[in-house]
């Protein structure tokens, strides 16, 4: 019998025999590829000829079809376009290694070894040379690149260095969510685009309270107490997705090689994952895009400890991390206000990254991801007025894991006291 896609009497029992067919309807459920004999009707050719034409059939005749057939048929569409969305990120991907990422042809490798100057003191402010005049009197800076050895990543670059041992040093990826531009300019606005606003580096997830207390819980970022539960629990749920999002691309992005020791190290580590009050699960996230939520019902959350900055500028330093590498997402770099900011001569608009060991600048650009080893001095250059610089980053700071070891220690059960902790009344 040839396909009748066209009489209502057809479709009608067309779609009423789908909505009977356990196989069928377990496919939709599950989420399983719609072959031609899942849309068979009984023994005959099916009157769709795919999942996108019986969706189309169905909204077309919306009075044909069982309440059972269109919601799971919904439901199965909503899933499926976000398994696209997902996989257009590739958050689904394995991790590629580092020699497979520069075998792409668009990422470079450069071997190089740290220096053991140990001239460029912990303090000291960096900028980029000819923006020399950001730096205040009597205050001592250095100007990068230093001489002709240093490298400077261009803002189209992507580039990885290892070691003479093979192992990866920096790892700088350009475009990485250019398929979806739109959760660049979501994350961008859920943080507050304040282009005028001080450097500020906010941090979610877990810590380990103030300095003096060292007490393992949930930071409060949130210091307005005229805002209810549910104005609470929206933004701290927008930031949660944000972090996981980041999260999920930088371990799908970044080489293999860091992404699984970092893995290692949160496995070994044993601490919870990001969460936020009145909510305990340690998987799932939700983005509220603008025309309409993207939801990972399954995917991971970020690690224990994320960070979200705009405009933050950190002189040479040092961090103690359990893990070997810190993992960033910049999501934004724009010059806002050119007659503020003055490009002339050889200005530059600043706020780069300087690996000072490895006598690396890496120029800021927007949607670049990046790994570094922050247990060698590192910083960010001065940054002229009139621009604005967004990011995320992920990290993994002894001094946390230190707070969780000695409360896991009193408590004994991680899941016990993580479910407290999140469902703790503020």
């Amino acid at each position: 019998m040839a396909p009748q896609s066209r009489d209502p009497t057809h479709l009608r029992q067309y779609f009423e025999y789908l909505a009977g067919s356990t196989l069928f309807m377990h496919a939709l459920k599950t989420r399983s590829d719609l072959d031609v004999n899942l849309l068979a009707f009984g023994d005959d050719p099916g009157l769709a000829k795919d999942a996108s034409h019986l969706k189309f059939l169905a909204t077309k005749n919306p009075g044909l079809v069982p309440e059972s057939l269109k919601g799971a048929l919904s439901e199965y569409s909503l899933q499926r376009h976000r398994k696209r969305n997902a996989k257009a990120l590739g958050l689904h991907a394995t991790p590629l290694t580092a020699q497979s990422l520069v075998a792409t042809g668009i990422i470079k490798v450069v071997i190089r070894d740290r220096s053991d100057d140990t001239s460029f003191k912990r303090g000291t402010l960096l900028v980029d040379h000819g923006n020399e005049d950001l730096v205040d009197s009597g205050n001592t800076a250095l100007s990068v690149p230093v001489d002709e050895s240093w490298y400077v990543i261009e803002p189209d670059e992507s580039i990885i260095f290892i070691n003479s041992n093979g192992l990866v040093s920096l790892a700088v990826l350009r475009g990485r969510c250019s398929q979806r531009p739109d959760l660049l300019t979501y994350v961008n606005d859920c943080k507050g685009v304040r282009p005028t606003h001080g450097g500020e580096l906010i941090q979610f997830g877990w810590n380990a309270g103030p300095c003096h207390a060292h007490v393992f819980g949930l930071v409060n970022n949130l210091t307005n107490k005229r805002l209810s539960m549910t104005a609470r629990q929206q933004k701290d749920s927008c930031a949660l997705g944000i972090l996981a999002l980041s999260w999920n691309l930088l371990v799908a992005s970044l080489p293999a090689e860091v992404s699984t020791s970092c893995i290692e190290a949160i496995d070994g580590a044993g601490l919870p994952s990001m969460t936020i009050k009145g909510n305990s699960s340690d998987s799932g996230y939700t983005l509220d895009l603008p025309n309409g939520p993207l939801c990972f019902l399954t995917a991971e959350r970020a690690p224990s400890e994320g960070y979200m900055s705009q405009n933050y500028e950190f002189p040479i330093h040092t961090d103690q991390l359990y893990a070997p590498y810190a993992m960033n997402w910049v999501t934004l770099h724009s010059i806002v206000d050119p007659d503020q900011c003055q490009l002339h001569g050889d200005r530059s608009s600043g706020g780069n990254y300087v690996d000072v060991s490895l006598r690396v600048v890496v120029k800021c650009a927007t949607d670049t991801v990046m790994s570094m080893q922050p247990k060698f001095k590192h910083g960010t250059t001065l940054a002229r007025e009139g621009v604005c610089r967004q990011g995320t980053a992920i990290n993994f700071s002894r001094h946390i894991k230190k707070a969780f070891d000695e409360a896991i220690a009193i408590e004994g059960n991680v899941k016990a006291m993580v479910t407290q902790l999140a469902e703790e009344k503020k």
